[in-house]
């Protein structure tokens, strides 16, 4: 896709972001720029790893893969969350890995959430 346009990624076997005013990701030519996935699940890997879940399926909808991801940032609410989801990171994310940011927050959108997720990719980046 070498168009610049904006085009809105909303796959329907997640939330409907439109309805609450957002995209779940938007590509622009081959760059595809993910909203925060999070998790339901019980315990911090639980929505880790559902979360890198969501992601993966959300770029595939958009046309990317998990090598394509050029940049991820982790919320969390948990100051141990980098140690606690090495080994799952790396379940998800293969060398020459991300730039990866993890910031540490006071709370996330819902109480429950522990950790949120987003990524931006560039399509046939990982190839």
């Amino acid at each position: 896709m070498s168009e610049t346009r904006k085009l809105a990624i909303n796959p329907p076997f997640l939330m409907n972001a439109p309805a609450r005013g957002f995209s779940q990701a938007v590509r622009t030519g081959d760059t595809v720029y993910c909203s925060g996935q999070v998790s339901r699940a019980e315990g911090l890997e639980a929505q880790a790893r559902e979360a890198f879940t969501n992601v993966r399926s959300l770029l595939a909808y958009a046309g990317a893969t998990m090598a394509d991801i050029v940049k991820v940032t982790v919320y969390t609410t948990d100051p141990d969350c980098w140690a606690k989801t090495a080994a799952l990171r790396n379940d998800f994310l293969k060398p020459p890995f991300p730039a990866t940011t993890m910031v540490v927050v006071k709370g996330l959108a819902f109480p429950e959430f522990q950790i949120e997720i987003d990524v931006t990719a560039v399509v046939g980046a990982g190839s």
